[in-house]
This record gives structure tokens, sequence and C-alpha cells, in this order.
């Protein structure tokens, strides 16, 4: 359902925009490339990005209570491992532009929404006493992916044409933003659920889901060169840090503890065209 309502709300934007770019004036002379654009906007965005995620993980077996059997019993087994891979996206955003010092500068701000695809994925070495490292209070060789989702947020950018009616009509920014970020967490695992130790033969396996929600600090450079009177091409650079998203996984039946929790960046580009009214 919520799949379906926001496919129709992104039909609706990009239909919106399309019309706009139609409806805009074509340009009529060098001069008019280079007038400050400025007021309320639209905007379709590409963005593609490196998404990297480093999970950390850790076993802990030392409840008095624990049935993990000895030489397993009282310890607590860490492990940490990082994947990267690339992502890509697609955006619509509202903003509105204010000019600064007779349109010379500006202050730009906007809000949007990107639907992205991509995943990162990585697999832990294990830590344990067996050769396996699969046996029941071990922190096993799990396999995991993160794959991102829907984000949503707002972007501010300062900037100008620092060399005037020099510069060609190109404007230099810098911007900054916050996002909120869904993401899937997917774990593959292996191992021995028993309290007896396990041959490979008599290993379980089976798969475990998280919904993820980080909040998403980013900042970065862009150009911005008119393409008419009042549409505008951008490209952009920028960094994102992910906020670390923390979850325990109880195994109340055995008494053993995971703690988990993951991190993620990514460096990445950006394409936008943009319409102002």
């Amino acid at each position: 359902m919520r799949s379906n309502l926001l496919n129709r709300i992104a039909c609706g934007l990009c239909w919106t925009m399309a019309v706009g770019f139609q409806l805009g004036s074509p340009p009529t002379a060098h001069a008019q490339a280079e007038t400050a654009l400025s007021g309320f906007h639209l905007g379709l965005k590409l963005p593609a990005d490196r998404f990297g995620a480093t999970m950390n993980k850790s076993v802990d077996n030392t409840d008095p209570n624990t049935l993990v059997p000895d030489p397993r019993r009282g310890m607590v087994f860490s492990d940490m491992v990082s994947g990267d891979g690339f992502a890509y996206g697609l955006g619509v955003s509202a903003g509105y532009r204010l000019p600064l010092s007779g349109g010379s500068w500006f202050l730009d701000g906007d809000v949007g929404v990107q639907w992205q695809w991509g995943e990162t994925e990585a697999q832990f070495a294990g830590v344990g006493v067996s050769p396996e490292r699969r046996q029941l209070g071990e922190s096993w060789p799990d396999r995991w992916t993160l794959a991102k989702d829907l984000s949503y947020g707002a972007t501010l950018r300062l900037g100008g044409r620092p060399g005037g009616s020099d510069s060609g009509g190109v404007a230099v920014y810098l911007l900054g933003g916050v996002r909120f970020a869904a993401a899937r967490f997917t774990n593959h695992y292996t191992g021995c659920f028993s309290t007896e130790p396990c041959q490979p033969s008599g290993f379980e396996s089976g798969t475990e889901t998280l919904d993820l929600d980080f909040t998403v600090w980013n900042a970065g450079v862009g150009l911005e060169k008119p393409l008419g009177e009042r549409v505008a091409v951008r490209a952009e650079a920028g960094y994102a840090m992910y906020s670390r998203e923390e979850w325990v996984t109880p195994f109340d039946d055995v008494v053993v503890t995971v703690t988990s929790d993951m991190k993620a960046s990514e460096p990445g580009l950006s394409l936008s065209l943009v319409r102002f009214f």
C-alpha cells in the first residue's frame, strides 16, 4: 500500500515537473542565461554513490545461567567486518531560492524524497574456540547484506557566481543537509543450536531480516549551470555519514545475548535538473 502511494506521488511530481519544463521560456540571449535564478523550484535528481557499512557483533555467554558448555562458557566473542557496494537512485524535490547581494549570491533550500537501489554485503570471519566457529555460544561467520530503500530530507545550499559575468553563468556552492533513510538488513547464518557439540552435518541454517532507520548527515559542493531563463542543471559531489543503529537479540532458551550495531557512509555524485517558477 505504501509503495503504491509513493509511486503515485512520484508520478505526479514528475508530470508536474515535465509540464513546468515545457512552459519555461527559451533563452533569448547569453545575458538571460546569466540571470540569477530565484524563487520556488522543482527538481529531478539522479544520485549514485559507493555505499559502505561496518557491522560489529558480540556474543555474550557470561550469564551464570547460560547453557553454553565449557570451554565457551563465560566468554564474550566479538567480531567486526565491513563491506561496500554501488548504489543509485531517483529523487524529486521542491524548494525555494533567496537571492543575496543583488543576486550575486543565494541561499537555497529544498525538501525531497529519493528512491534508492543497491546494497553492501560482507561475511564475518567468525570468532570462537572450535575449528568451524559455529558451535553454540560462538560468533558464527554469518553473511549479511544491507540494502538501501526510501529516504527523505532537507538540504541547504549557499553560493553564487564568484567570477560575475565572466563565469558564464556557472554558480559554485556549498551544501549540507539531513535525511532519514530506511534500509533492509538480512543475515544468513549456519551453526549449532544444541548444547551438545554439533558435527558439520548437524548445523542448521536460516535467515533473519530487520528494518533499520538511519539519520544521515551529508555535506558537499556543487556547480550549477543555467540552461535557460528558468532551467538549470546541477552537478554535486558529497559525503554522507549514517547514524549508528544498535539492536540486541536475546536467546532466552540458552541464555545467550547477541549485541549488534551497524554504521554506514557514502561518498557520492549526483546530477539534477531544476525548474524555477
